[in-house]
C-alpha cells in the first residue's frame, strides 16, 4: 500500500493519504472522538487499505488540535478539518468524494459533507447531544466528580472545554438528498432525522466498540460492508492522481518542530519533537503508549509531553510499536503483542536507531508501555518512568494471549461460568489471588532488579489502585533495598492519590506531566 504521511492546512493537521495509481473517487476517514478514535486505530487504517485495492484514494486524519495535529482552540475543528481533509484528496486529483463517519465521527462526517458528496454513517448516535449526554454520563461513573476542572471537563479519552462541548452539542443530522448509507447494528434504526435514506444491518461494531483497546475486534465483515458501497458509487473510470503536497515537518511553535520518521527494520512510525539550539548533550526520551494504543484519545497526553520536554531542550521520540498505529500492516485477524516478546524487539530496535549514549536516554511508558520501558535493563537507561505500572511478569507472553485470556473472562463459555462458581466458593482467597498473579512471577523486585543494577533510576507514578499492586506484589522490598542512592541506580514511587490508571482523570494527566518533565530536568540539568 501507498501511504503518504505528514502535515496540511493552518493550523496543520497530520494526515495519512492512500493513492492507488489512478483513483476512481476519494474517501474521508473521518476519526471518531476520544477513546472510540482509540480502540477504532486499526480498523479505520484497514478500510484505508481494502478501499485502496479497489481502485479508490483515501485520507486519514488527526483533527487540528487533537493527536498528532497542531494547536488549535477553534471549537469547530472537527468539521473544519473533515473538509481540510476533503480539499487534500482534491487537490491531487480526486473529483468525487465520500465521507465516512463512524460513531461519534457520523454526526461530524454528515456535517461536512454536502448534498453531492457520498456519506457512509456507521453505527451512528442519534446526534451531537446524545453522544455528549451518554459520554458525560460514562466519564462521571469512570472518572468521577473531579472530572472538570477550570470549565475544562474530561470525557472517556478526551478533554472539551465549554465551547467545544457546545459546538459537538449542536450537530445535528439533516434529510439527505445525496448518495447515503446508514450501517447499523443487528435490530437498531438510522437517525431519523436522515429521511428515507439505506440501512444495513452489519455485525462487529459492538465486538470492536464496546470494550477496551485490548479486546476490541476488527469487524472485517463490515468494513468490506463500505468497501462494497464505495465501490457501487464510485465511478467505473479511474482517473490519474498526483502525490498530495505535504509538510514534512510540523513548526509546533517558533522553536518547536516535529518530523515523521522511521526507525529499526520493522521501520516503526514515530514522530521525533525536537527545538532549535538543542543543546549537544540533551537527553532523549522514548514515549510508549499504552496497550496497543496510538497517540489520540487519552494519549494525546503524550503529545503534550514530547512537546514540553522539547521546549525544555530534550529530543524527543513518540512510537508507534508493531501492531499499533501506523506501524506494521494490518489484518483483519490481528492479535496483540500485548507484554509479547515482539514490542522488546522493537524498544531495542528503536534504541538502536537513536544511537545515543545510554547515560542520555530516558523511556516513559504507560502501563503496557511502562512494563516495556522496564525490560531495557541491557540498553542501560540513565532513567526508566513507569506511568500507571500494573504488570511485573518476568517472562513475556506470547502475542494474543494477554488479549484472549481477558476475552476469556469478560466472555466466558458456560463451562467456564460453572467451573468459575465452584473456583470462588471452594478454594481460598489467598490461594485465588496467588493464581491470578502467577504470570507476574519475581513481582516488583524482579522487574526491577536488572534495571538498577545497570545504574537505571527508576521512577514509578501510581494511581491507588496500581499503588495497591505494587505493595502486594513486593514494592516496599524494593524501596527498602535500593530507595536510596547507592553504587546502582535507585527504585522511587510517586503516588497520586486521586489519579486512576488509564488517565483519563485530568489529575492524573497533570500530575503525569509534572513528574516526568521535573525528573528530566533533575537529571538533565545541563540540556536546559
Amino acid at each position: 500500500m501507498s501511504t503518504h504521511h505528514g502535515w496540511t492546512g493552518r493550523p496543520a493537521l497530520r494526515v495519512a493519504v492512500q493513492l492507488p495509481v489512478a483513483a476512481r473517487a476519494g474517501v474521508v476517514i473521518c476519526p471518531p472522538l476520544g477513546q472510540e478514535g482509540v480502540i477504532a486505530y486499526r480498523t479505520l487504517r484497514l478500510l484505508a487499505d481494502r478501499l485502496e485495492a479497489r481502485g479508490v484514494a483515501s485520507v486519514r486524519y488527526d483533527p487540528s488540535g487533537r493527536g498528532d495535529s497542531a494547536p488549535d482552540g477553534d471549537p469547530d475543528a472537527q468539521v473544519r478539518s473533515a473538509r481540510r481533509a476533503a480539499a487534500v484528496l482534491r487537490d491531487a486529483g480526486v473529483e468525487r468524494i465520500a465521507y465516512v463517519g463512524l460513531a461519534s465521527a457520523a454526526p461530524i462526517a454528515a456535517a461536512a459533507a454536502s448534498d453531492t458528496d457520498g456519506l457512509v454513517l456507521w453505527d451512528a448516535p442519534a446526534s451531537g447531544r446524545a453522544w455528549l449526554r451518554k459520554q458525560r454520563a460514562l466519564a462521571t461513573i469512570t472518572i468521577g466528580a473531579d472530572r472538570v476542572v477550570d470549565g475544562v471537563e474530561s470525557l472517556v479519552g478526551m478533554d472539551v472545554d465549554p465551547t467545544e462541548a457546545a459546538a459537538l452539542g449542536a450537530l445535528t443530522y439533516r434529510a439527505r438528498t445525496g448518495p447515503t448509507i446508514a450501517l447499523v447494528r443487528p435490530g437498531s434504526s438510522a437517525p431519523a432525522a436522515l429521511g428515507d435514506v439505506s440501512t444495513t444491518e452489519v455485525t462487529g461494531s459492538a465486538e470492536l466498540l464496546d470494550g477496551t483497546s485490548m479486546v476490541a475486534r476488527i469487524p472485517g465483515s463490515a468494513v468490506d460492508t463500505v468497501v462494497a458501497w464505495t465501490d457501487a458509487w464510485a465511478p467505473t473510470v479511474a482517473l490519474p492522481v498526483l502525490p498530495p503536497t505535504l509538510d514534512e515537518v510540523l513548526d509546533v511553535d517558533a522553536r518547536t518542530s516535529e518530523r515523521i520518521v522511521r526507525m529499526g527494520p520493522e521501520r516503526l512510525f514515530a514522530i521525533e519533537t525536537v527545538t532549535s539550539g538543542q543543546h549537544e548533550d540533551a537527553p532523549v526520551v522514548v514515549l510508549h503508549n499504552g496497550a496497543a494504543e496510538h497517540h489520540v484519545g487519552a494519549s494525546d497526553y503524550q503529545v503534550a509531553l514530547a512537546r514540553t520536554l522539547a521546549r525544555d531542550g530534550a529530543r524527543v521520540v513518540r512510537v508507534d510499536r508493531s501492531g499499533t498505529g501506523e506501524s506494521s500492516a494490518v489484518h483483519e485477524d490481528e492479535r496483540s503483542a500485548m507484554f509479547a516478546q515482539e514490542w522488546i524487539d522493537d524498544q531495542q530496535a528503536v534504541v538502536d536507531a537513536l544511537a545515543v549514549d545510554s547515560r542520555r536516554l530516558v523511556l516513559v511508558g504507560m502501563c503496557a508501555g511502562a512494563w516495556l520501558a522496564g525490560r531495557s535493563a541491557d540498553a542501560a537507561p540513565r532513567m526508566v518512568l513507569e506511568i500507571s505500572p500494573n504488570d511485573y511478569r518476568r517472562q513475556p507472553a506470547a502475542v494474543g494471549a494477554y488479549a484472549d485470556a481477558l476475552r476469556a473472562i469478560d466472555e466466558p463459555s458456560p463451562l467456564r461460568l460453572v467451573l468459575r462458581r465452584w473456583w470462588n466458593a471452594v478454594v481460598p482467597e489467598w490461594v485465588r489471588d496467588r493464581v491470578a498473579r502467577r504470570d507476574r512471577v519475581g513481582g516488583v523486585v524482579g522487574h526491577v532488579r536488572p534495571l538498577v543494577e545497570h545504574g537505571t533510576d527508576v521512577v514509578l507514578i501510581a494511581s491507588p489502585v496500581d499503588v495497591e499492586l505494587f505493595e502486594r506484589l513486593g514494592g516496599p522490598r524494593a524501596l527498602r533495598r535500593w530507595g536510596t542512592r547507592g553504587r546502582t541506580g535507585r527504585v522511587e514511587l510517586v503516588r497520586v492519590p486521586d489519579g486512576d490508571h488509564s488517565l483519563f482523570s485530568p489529575v492524573m494527566r497533570q500530575a503525569v506531566l509534572t513528574e516526568v518533565r521535573s525528573r528530566v530536568a533533575a537529571t538533565f540539568p545541563v540540556h536546559a
